[in-house]
């Protein structure tokens, strides 16, 4: 047990330190969700009639979030394609390190950018009607579901890198498969005017789930503002996150050894 913590230790300390020699890498989740709060909360704030009252700025923060969260599929992904193209596994495979610490040293550091991404709109939150009396308790639950959401689309992401192995092709298939998910969501949008059948695929979509709960716990505005999950989203946003991480974990683990064999 000693031995895996301190592999997966050095893998995130290896990870972290690449990360911070190529600070760009960062934009995506300090100045793109401090864009999307500011720009969303400013232009769309007038115009958006949400849930329960409230301010459209506080709404969409709690999505841009949840969004940066799902976005780790993506960032996972090309990370380890990066990782199989610069000969790293190989490097790694010929040393006694755990496989499973391998991959639990980028999760722990993707989930450290959920955290940057959460600090970054909690900074424009505030301009746009974010409730600054929040509790701290509520709040670090809001978080820990938020961190689970990314620990679980960063497996999902190092399963899909280490299966596709190309950067083209994670460009390609990944964000197309993210975009719908996110979008046919309350991320950014409240439901209440969709067609009755696309209220229905809003309400039932995880994404949904984790969001709503995440404004509730932060109370920005009615949690139970869609059909889906009777009106109750949190058990159901908590038990997607841990079965995600259940299912994609072992997935990207096996795709590990997989890439090894192929190599």
């Amino acid at each position: 047990m000693t031995e895996f913590v301190s592999d997966t230790c050095a893998i995130a300390g290896r990870d972290l330190r690449h990360l911070l020699r190529l600070p760009e890498k960062l934009i995506g989740f300090t100045v793109m969700p401090l864009a999307m709060v500011l720009g969303l909360g400013i232009l769309f704030g007038g115009s958006m009639r949400v849930p329960g009252g409230g301010e459209y700025g506080a709404y969409v923060s709690a999505g841009v979030v949840t969004s940066m969260a799902v976005s780790m599929t993506a960032l996972s992904a090309l990370g380890v394609v990066g990782d199989l193209q610069d000969g790293m596994f190989d490097r790694l495979r010929s040393l006694p390190v755990s496989r499973l610490a391998v991959l639990c040293g980028r999760v722990a550091v993707d989930s450290i950018l959920v955290v940057v991404a959460m600090v970054s709109v909690a900074s424009a939150a505030g301009i746009v009607g974010w409730p600054v009396g929040a509790r701290p308790h509520a709040v670090l639950a809001g978080m820990g579901l938020e961190m689970l959401l990314g620990m679980g689309c960063s497996c999902l992401g190092i399963f899909l890198g280490l299966t596709f192995r190309n950067a083209e092709a994670v460009i390609s298939v990944v964000p197309v498969c993210l975009l719908p998910v996110t979008f046919l969501s309350n991320a950014f949008v409240p439901p209440d005017g969709l067609p009755g059948w696309l209220r229905d695929v809003v309400g039932w979509n995880p994404v949904t789930a984790v969001t709503s709960t995440v404004r509730g716990l932060l109370s920005t505005s009615d949690a139970a503002s869609t059909a889906g999950f009777f009106g109750h989203p949190a058990p159901f946003a908590l038990a997607f996150c841990l079965v995600l991480i259940a299912l994609a974990a072992p997935a990207a683990t096996r795709a590990y050894d997989r890439a090894g064999a192929a190599r």
